[in-house]
């Protein structure tokens, strides 16, 4: 489960009128090309109280319970970079 904070994305702005969702629509199709319809989710969230300087706050947690929950942070002003990345760890915890 991948969530996204929608708080920060209209906060720091991009290129994007309002960046978590262009994220989180270029994460699903990501993520549904690696591991097809239904097997991952992702969802925009309210403040998680862990806001970066200048990007997006993402928590990304495993469904193993002994695998502690992430928190990362995209870059509003490279969408595409910051869901390739997100990508690259989300199939590693899976």
């Amino acid at each position: 489960m991948v969530f996204i904070c929608e708080k920060c994305g209209k906060r720091a702005g991009g290129d994007a009128k309002h960046a978590s969702f262009e994220l989180a629509s270029k994460l699903k199709r990501l993520m549904k090309h690696e591991f097809g319809k239904g097997e991952m989710r992702i969802t925009l969230t309210s403040c998680m109280d862990a806001c970066p300087e200048d990007g997006i706050a993402i928590s990304v947690q495993p469904v193993d319970p002994r695998i502690a929950p992430m928190f990362l942070e995209a870059d509003p002003y490279d969408l595409e970079a910051s869901s390739e990345s997100l990508l690259k760890i989300v199939c590693r915890l899976h």
